[in-house]
């Protein structure tokens, strides 16, 4: 059977509701318009620019759609309130729900709250390297229906999982992967445990014959009837020792490019992926050292005025940017931090107890969350000193400048004017960037581009 029949069963000569008309709503629509004509279409969202033949688009409330659907393909960050959810709730699906419900046996999944992305390219390199047909897809940016054309019976689909595509399946991955779950997204979700429990099916919804790969220092107690794979990590001098189940991966540190312990996890489990895929260990291992990482995560862009620079835009959790302070070595000269208020409660107090103890010359707090930072330092003991143009935080003995900066173009010259030569300046907001940014990919690119700007005409 051809990939695109296994599919037939869920669209031919039915009626579909898109939810949501981003990439993945229109590539829903591609697909279904390209290989079944004969199903009727109804789009919804908010601000629909597109016509199409046969189609009918809808815009205002969710809550008006009142129509009987045979299916409704939601995309993900399209919110549900309950009604709705109890209304239709046997008949919603996704684009990752039918995939993995027919494509299940190939497919390894990665899900997290940081590090996904990072894991997922990773494994997907290692997979190459060892020359399995690897396919990799869906919250990397490659919606899943785009790929039905080039899968074969050889193919091992590497699927990077939001909590969102994760909310609504009934079949998880053959071989899954939990990398850690940290509060996120509650402006989307009721709370933390509702957030939590999307990113757990990767877990509830598996087979006794599958497997569920995460670190043992992340989740204890965890609920599962698949084939645990629970790991550890040990670094003995240079050598990074993996133990799991089936035996030890080793690997040297001196021979692997990604930065920071907490990519020392994301290689220990796309290592074990690997090996659970049927991939030789050695080979493994030699790709994993060679993986340097993707945009925007810890990225190493440059020295100028013999400072490193490096863009970790995607942090944008308190818990993420730590990993990276901790990632130095207590050689961060600068740091950027703040972005958008979600309105959610959060606690800063794990980064402000970061920030005790790794010796930052500079911080350069962005609105709108950067002063609430600043003012969790001060409630946990920080002295403050005003001077001209910034303000002085002291912590046994240790001085901190504090610079309070509206944008990237502020805080230029102001890096370079007061970040030691021979340190490292970093951008890891432990923000998401809805305030000034359309994303993190935005903000990187604009931090990126002021240093190099500025770096490169006034050195």
């Amino acid at each position: 059977m051809k990939p695109i029949e296994k599919l037939m069963k869920y669209f031919s000569k039915k009626s579909v509701l898109i939810l949501g008309f981003g990439t993945e709503g229109q590539s829903s629509l591609d697909f279904i318009s390209k290989n079944f004509p004969d199903t009727r279409v109804t789009v919804y969202d908010k601000n629909l620019t597109r016509l199409g033949k046969n189609v009918r688009f809808i815009t205002g409330s969710i809550d008006n759609i009142k129509d009987k659907f045979d299916l409704i393909l939601k995309s993900p960050g399209i919110p549900l309130k309950d009604d709705f959810v109890s209304r239709y709730k046997n008949i919603i699906s996704s684009q990752t729900d039918l995939f993995l419900r027919e494509f299940h046996l190939q497919t390894i999944g990665i899900t997290g709250t940081k590090g996904k992305s990072t894991t997922a390219s990773l494994l997907h390199s290692i997979l190459i390297s060892c020359g399995k047909r690897s396919i990799l897809a869906g919250n990397i940016g490659v919606p899943v229906f785009d790929i039905i054309d080039s899968i074969d019976d050889t193919s091992i689909i590497v699927l990077e999982l939001s909590s969102h595509q994760l909310q609504f399946i009934k079949q998880a991955p053959h071989i899954s992967a939990i990398l850690n779950v940290y509060p996120e997204h509650l402006d989307f979700y009721k709370n933390f445990i509702e957030y939590r429990s999307a990113k757990m099916n990767i877990v509830k919804m598996q087979n006794e014959d599958d497997h569920i790969i995460f670190p043992i220092k992340e989740f204890t107690g965890l609920e599962r009837r698949s084939v645990s794979e629970p790991f550890e990590i040990i670094i003995d001098g240079d050598d990074i020792l993996i133990y799991y189940s089936r035996k030890t991966i080793v690997l040297n540190q001196k021979c692997i490019e990604l930065k920071g312990n907490h990519n020392l996890y994301n290689i220990g489990t796309a290592l074990i992926a690997a090996d659970l895929a049927g991939c030789d260990t050695g080979s493994a291992v030699l790709a994993a050292g060679e993986f340097k990482g993707l945009e925007h995560r810890l990225e190493y862009f440059g020295n100028y005025k013999e400072i490193d620079f490096y863009n970790d835009s995607i942090s944008t959790i308190p818990q993420a940017s730590v990993a990276a302070i901790k990632a130095f070595d207590n050689r961060i000269g600068s740091l950027i931090l703040g972005g958008h208020f979600r309105g959610e409660e959060i606690s800063w107090r794990i980064l402000t107890d970061e920030i005790k103890k790794s010796r930052i010359d500079n911080i350069f707090f962005l609105p709108e969350t950067g002063i609430m930072m600043y003012n969790d330092m001060l409630s946990a003991g920080f002295e403050e000193t005003e001077k001209d143009g910034y303000k002085e935080i002291l912590w046994n003995g240790n001085t901190v400048r504090c610079f309070f900066c509206s944008d990237f173009n502020t805080i230029t010259p102001l890096i370079f004017r007061y970040t030691p030569e021979g340190s490292v300046c970093m951008l890891s907001p432990a923000s998401s960037s809805y305030n000034m940014f359309k994303n993190f990919e935005e903000r990187g690119r604009e931090f990126k581009e002021n240093i190099m700007k500025y770096g490169g005409n006034n050195a």
